[in-house]
Formats: C-alpha cells, structure tokens, sequence
C-alpha cells in the first residue's frame, strides 16, 4: 500500500476528476454565460435552465454510477467517464440550439456524477490504510481539484472572452474546455491504475439510507443553496460594473481558496465527527455567498470568493469523508452515491429558482439571498447525523 506522501500524490493525480467534473462541466459555465445570453438572447430562467439540466445529469449519474463501476470496473469507468464529459464540453462550441446545448449539459453532468463519485470511491479506498486525520487529508486533496479546475477556466476564459468578440469568443471557451478536460483524464489515468478497486459490495448488503438522513439532507440543501451562488455570481459582477480583469482576479482566487481550503479545513474535518465538520463549514459558505448582498464594492466581491471558495469544496470532501467514517468499506461508493443524489436534486432545483427569482424581483441579488437561507437551513439538519450508522444488510 502507498505510503503517506505517496498517497497524497496519488490522491493529487485523482484530483484531475473533480477538477474536469466540478472546475470545467459544472462552474465554468458561469463565466461564458454572459457572452451566451447577449449573443443567444436569454433570459435568467433559460440561463438557469442549462445549469438546471446539467443537475439533472449529475443526478442521473449519481443513481447509476455504483452500478456503472461494478460493471465496467471502477477505475475503467472513472476514466472513460471523464473522457466523456471532455468530449461534450468540446462539442458545446458546435451549435447556437438550446436542445442541442440543453443535450450536451446533461451528458457532462450526467459524466461528471460518475466522475467525481468513482473518483471518491477509488481515493476512499487508498485513504483506507491512512485512517484519521490522513483520511481527511486525502480525501480533501481529491476534492479540492475541482479549485484547480476553477484556477485554469478563471486563467483562459476570460483572457480568450476578451480576444474574441463575443458571438465567437465563448465558442472558443467550450473548445478550450474540451482540450482542458483531456489533459485531466491524462494526469488522472496513472493514478486510477496504481489505487486498488474498492471493495465489492455483498449481494444483499446497501448503504444504509435512513441511517444517514441528517447527512443527506443536509447535503440536498447545499446543492441547492451553493449552485446559485456557482450559476450567478459572474452576472452579478458583471452587472455591478466588473471588467474583465476583475472577473478573471475573481475567479481565480476563489479557485485558489479551494485549493487551499481542501488541506486548511482537513484538521477540523479530521477531528469533527458525524455532521459537526459540514454543519461549520456550512455557516462559512452562507456568509461567504452573503457578502456580495451588502454592496458591490470590490473588497466584498474578494472577500466572498475567499470564504466560499476555500469551503464550498471542503464541503463536499467533509460530507464524503463522514460517508467514509460512518459505512463500511464496502458501502462507500453506494453511501457517496446516494448522498451525491440528493446533492443532484438541490442543484437540479436551486439554479432553476434562483433564476426565476432573479427575473421577477431584486436582480440575482434576491437569487443569492434564498442561496444563503437554503445553506443556513442545511447547517442546522446536518447537526442531527450520528457518529456512527448502524449496518443492516436489509436497510435501503
């Protein structure tokens, strides 16, 4: 088995599958949707609708990925599902048709799901001979790629939205997204083949749902709370005056924070059990995202990305990390299966009513503000998760 410093360069490598799954199919999005909605005229609603349909692709490949890495083998199916998702980013720059553009979200979040859940699984297993905080550590660096995802886009897209005009420029964003993703499956294939396949799960023998409630509803809340953040926040710069410049400082220092976030958090991670560690890291991504509510000025707008960028990720690590606390090794990849399901289903609901929201009301401002209350919310279940899940090979 790797030894610790090894591991965590194993675990870096991995790191490459949240960064295509999260960082390139999920949040980059955000920066070519302004140049999108001038040049395609759409409204918030349609804007939020592809963020919405890509959510209902992550949930699709949430309920079928365990079941895909059975079949094809875990490491092989992480691989060919990023290759995937890099193909349909790709494929994005090839048409103005909102169903053809509507088709291609839904396979990247559709390929993201199984990406991201496998990936988790296959860092789970190599953290299984580094319990403790190690764990946390591990497993924070997995997920913290999905920061450098968002690093490289805040790096190219808007340097290439400001070479082009804008009808051609995020075109030229998508292709470069495609490019980006098959250098991630590059650096993540060594990596994949030197972890050992997680443990099979017995026939019979299920994660056990009603055991993790606090710990899934809580995590369905985030989903929906932090994706309109995710889905908004460059409009909402945009519309406040931001240049180009601005922009691409932002996001690049939110994806900078999550990088950082993912070994800062992994202490409290590691010594927090049950939903104590998501909860806190909860409130830090509600005042995060509350930030830019109270005014436009610039040092709001860095202090918010600083604050939710270097927690939103170590969110979702801490959430997988108590999957990995609370199940027994051969549950893991159900376990994390089922709680990205219902992360699927908030981020599938949140977009879609943010945007509706923004459209009839305060502008994305009124958005972002029911993020920050769903987020509140979700702090307060995750509090209700126990130390340990009891295991019986009936419990769905």
């Amino acid at each position: 088995m790797a030894q610790p410093t090894r591991a965590v360069w194993i675990a870096l490598l991995l790191a490459a599958g949240p960064a295509s799954a999260f960082g390139l199919a999920r949040f980059a999005y955000a920066v070519l949707l302004p140049p999108m909605q001038a040049d395609l005229d759409w409204s918030y609603a349609t804007a939020a609708l592809l963020n919405t349909v890509n959510a209902a692709g992550y949930l699709i490949g949430a309920l079928v990925a365990a079941r895909v890495g059975r079949r094809l083998g875990v490491r092989q199916a992480f691989l060919l599902s990023m290759v995937t998702t890099a193909v349909a980013l790709g494929a994005s720059a090839l048409s103005t048709l909102l169903p053809v553009l509507l088709g291609l979200r839904l396979i990247a979040g559709a390929t993201g799901a199984v990406t991201f859940i496998l990936g988790a699984a296959l860092t789970a297993s190599l953290a299984s001979a580094h319990p403790g905080r190690s764990s946390a550590l591990l497993m924070g660096v997995y997920v913290a790629g999905g920061g450098l995802g968002i690093v490289v886009t805040g790096l190219l897209l808007p340097a290439t939205l400001a070479w082009y005009p804008a009808e051609l420029g995020w075109r030229i964003g998508w292709a470069v997204l495609g490019v980006v993703g098959i250098l991630a499956w590059l650096m993540a294939a060594p990596a994949a083949r030197r972890v050992p396949e997680p443990p099979p799960r017995p026939a019979g023998s299920r994660a056990p749902v009603r055991g993790m409630i606090p710990l899934l509803s809580g995590y369905t809340l985030f989903g929906a709370g932090y994706i309109a953040y995710m889905t908004f926040i460059v409009a909402l710069l945009r519309g406040d005056g931001a240049t180009d410049v601005q922009v691409s400082v932002f996001w690049i220092v939110l994806g900078l924070a999550a990088i950082g976030g993912g070994f800062a958090w992994s202490p409290v991670i590691g010594r927090l059990s049950g939903g104590r560690a998501p909860a806190l890291l909860m409130v830090v991504v509600a005042l995060g995202a509350g930030l830019p509510l109270f005014g436009s000025h610039p040092v709001l707008a860095l202090g918010s990305a600083v604050l939710f960028g270097a927690t939103f990720l170590a969110l979702v690590g801490s959430v997988t990390h108590a999957a990995h606390r609370v199940l027994d090794p051969h549950q893991v990849t159900d376990g994390i299966g089922i709680l990205t399901v219902g992360f699927a289903i908030g981020q599938s609901i949140g977009p879609l009513l943010s945007g509706i929201l923004a459209d009839s009301a305060d502008g994305v401002r009124a958005g972002l503000a029911l993020s920050v209350a769903v987020v509140l919310v979700g702090a307060v279940l995750f509090l209700g998760q126990r130390r340990h899940v009891p295991t019986t090979a009936a419990d769905t």
